[in-house]
């Protein structure tokens, strides 16, 4: 519907869609790299064979980013979770659960990788993000039992990570601090050792 719409569509804006750079906006609106390699954007043809806007996909192609300042998206979660915590789902993994939002003009990295989340990154960890989290919170917190959320979130720091975890937000959330970890299973046991004598 968002390709068969056109620029400037309330379909288009339930995505992110921007118009090309050089003067004939054949390139990437920006220098966001795809987390699966490549580019982020992707050209469409317009319904009169034109090439026309990019599209953002922090992932595949197959898989457009959402414009979550869009109403639409916001209820269209609300009520898919509505729907399945109706049918008796315990809860849901949220993946990638720091990608929601994009900086405000959708900035380019500046040479900043994909996968760097130190310091302020354009595409990750965005505080609105907080927003939507609560009143999923709430969803959750409507129905008895109370349903969960598992965060998959991607941050530098414990102090960031912890406000996905606040009371009224996410639930739980992976650490992945144990695989990005050195592990020597010597040193671990020796240490183990020292311990137990200490005691």
């Amino acid at each position: 519907a968002a390709l068969a719409a056109g620029p400037g569509s309330p379909e288009r804006e339930r995505y992110i869609f921007r118009d090309g750079r050089g003067p004939d906006g054949s390139l990437p609106p920006n220098d966001w790299i795809s987390c699966f390699h490549g580019p982020a954007w992707t050209r469409v043809t317009e319904a009169d064979g034109t090439p026309g806007q990019w599209y953002l996909h922090l992932f595949a192609s197959e898989q457009p980013d959402r414009n979550w300042e869009h109403p639409d998206t916001v209820r269209e979660l609300e009520d898919a979770l509505r729907f399945w915590f109706d049918r008796g789902v315990d809860g849901f993994r949220i993946d990638v659960a720091h990608s929601l939002f994009k900086a405000a003009g959708l900035p380019d990295l500046e040479g900043l990788t994909w996968d760097e989340r130190c310091g302020e990154h354009p595409h990750w960890d965005q505080p609105p993000i907080h927003d939507v989290y609560r009143s999923w919170r709430r969803i959750a917190d409507s129905y008895d039992p109370p349903r969960v959320f598992v965060a998959e979130a991607w941050v530098p720091d414990h102090e960031r990570l912890q406000q996905y975890v606040r009371p009224d937000e996410l639930h739980t959330s992976f650490n992945f601090e144990f695989l990005t970890c050195p592990w020597d299973a010597a040193r671990k046991i020796g240490r183990a050792h020292v311990e137990l004598q200490s005691h």
